[in-house]
């Protein structure tokens, strides 16, 4: 069967559809375009899931706008294939490009996931030096591993069905943006891979998805708190994957 991929597009950006519909198709997987949604003109605090009191206690700032279209442009996606009944699908931001290569690798490493008794919720397949990681199999000239600290940057990400369920269930609650969410969860169940080296890159564009190009990271909404409620989070969630990793 072919793989589905399930890529987030602004409707604004059809060049980008192209360009991610030539990558995908070009690698034996089945394109399906997710209507993004772009935040770069909401108001965060005019969102009613938002809640600006947590995400200053956990991230040390406020959201902007940019964050929440992001963050609700995967949980559209991930909502369309928990929809279609398939066991596993790969979500993708528009804005990527595959590794030399990479189909050989996806394709075995699809097999391996669809046949395995591993509990499994994700695979970060774009990350790019994943932390506190356990060696799980060899995937060709790739390594899978349990990535106890996931990482960062969500625009690959191989989901299974009870994988996306469950993030779905955690993301009702909007405080941290999209990536934060995912290591938030899958650092927590201790549920998710990553493949070493990546599959999949960002291409040489900003994603207008996250907004990027306005900047990402608000600072004139930082707590006076801000580095201390960073580096809780940071030093508390690399705890959590430590203590997997040592004592499973």
């Amino acid at each position: 069967m072919t793989p589905k991929g399930y890529v987030i597009n602004l409707a604004a950006s059809p060049e980008r559809m192209a360009h991610s519909k030539a990558q995908l198709e070009a690698h034996g997987i089945d394109p399906v375009r997710v209507d993004g949604m772009d935040g770069r003109q909401i108001n965060p605090n005019a969102y009613d899931i938002y809640d600006d009191a947590h995400a200053q206690r956990y991230m040390g700032r406020s959201m902007t706008g940019g964050e929440i279209g992001c963050y609700e442009s995967h949980r559209r996606a991930l909502s369309a294939f928990v929809e279609s009944q398939e066991p596993m699908a790969i979500v993708f931001e528009d804005d990527i490009t595959f590794e030399p290569n990479a189909k050989d690798i996806l394709h075995q490493l699809l097999d391996w996931l669809a046949s395995t008794d591993l509990d499994w919720h994700a695979v970060n397949i774009g990350a790019r030096r994943p932390k506190i990681t356990t060696p799980v199999a060899q995937i060709g000239t790739h390594q899978l591993v349990r990535a106890h600290y996931f990482p960062m940057l969500a625009h690959a990400m191989i989901w299974s069905r009870a994988g996306a369920e469950a993030y779905l269930d955690a993301a009702k609650d909007l405080f941290c943006p999209a990536d934060n969410m995912m290591r938030y969860v899958l650092t927590r169940s201790n549920k998710g891979f990553a493949t070493i080296p990546k599959l999949v890159d960002a291409a040489h564009f900003d994603s207008d998805i996250a907004a990027r190009s306005e900047g990402n990271r608000a600072t004139h909404q930082r707590s006076t708190a801000y580095f201390f409620r960073k580096q809780r989070r940071l030093w508390g969630e690399k705890l959590i994957a430590t203590q997997f990793k040592l004592f499973g």
